[in-house]
């Protein structure tokens, strides 16, 4: 084969090359190109997705940050709302204490008031016993102690009838004195005719109750002693002294 041939026919093969090179060539960075314009697309997806699904969360945190404000808040005012009721209660509990110590405070001032009233009255009844012991004579106490039994035999006539009562037939007389036989005679026929029977007399001396007499019929006592006299006028001496 001549020389020109050869060359002619590597020619033809390195031209032939050069185009099947050129269209590989083309042909793979059309394909890498179109597979670069596709991942380019899927990143500008992912990308647009991505943002979006940061955009949704942002929102969700955002919400929810508002959301636990709010609860915050309102755990904060019931919070308030619980310490004020508490507070309020304190006071109540603490009001109704100390009106419970004053109420104890005053009942207790009235019990020694009592007591002390008492024990005065007490004190002022000894002391009027014994002023009437080293005042009046022995004649003036029996003379003091027959007009007391006279003024109880006419009260026990003048009371109703059937307010007398006794459970027996006895009746318990305690004297400062002894009974004299008339004395003893009209008690005995004002309780029975009282008593709508006979009652019989059992008599007792006791010098504490100074003049006059305690009838016992049972439960039922009439009471003329000097000494109860004292007590009874006590209250109206002590009523009368505030009027002065």
């Amino acid at each position: 084969m001549p020389i020109w041939q050869m060359i002619l026919v590597q020619l033809v093969t390195f031209i032939f090359i050069v185009l099947f090179l050129r269209w590989l060539l083309h042909a793979h960075i059309g394909q890498a190109l179109r597979r670069l314009q596709r991942l380019n697309q899927q990143n500008l997806e992912r990308e647009k997705a991505l943002k979006e699904e940061l955009e949704r969360a942002r929102k969700e945190v955002k919400r929810r940050i508002e959301e636990g404000q709010h609860q915050a808040e309102d755990i904060k005012q019931q919070a308030r709302k619980e310490a004020e009721k508490d507070r309020e209660n304190m006071f109540i509990s603490a009001r109704r204490e100390a009106q419970r110590m004053i109420n104890d405070a005053a009942r207790d001032c009235q019990r020694k008031k009592a007591e002390l009233t008492l024990e005065m009255q007490q004190k002022s009844v000894y002391l009027a016993i014994e002023m009437i012991k080293h005042i009046f004579t022995e004649q003036n106490q029996q003379d003091l102690h027959t007009k007391l039994i006279d003024e109880l035999i006419g009260e026990i006539k003048k009371l109703e009838q059937g307010k007398v009562k006794a459970d027996g037939g006895k009746a318990e007389v305690i004297c400062a004195y002894a009974l004299n036989e008339s004395q003893r005679k009209r008690l005995k026929e004002a309780l029975s005719s009282k008593l709508k029977r006979d009652i019989s007399l059992n008599e007792s001396i006791d010098k504490e109750i100074i003049d006059g007499l305690i009838v016992k019929l049972g439960g039922f006592v009439i009471d003329g002693s000097i000494k109860n006299k004292f007590k009874k006028i006590l209250p109206l001496m002590k009523d009368k002294a505030k009027t002065l």
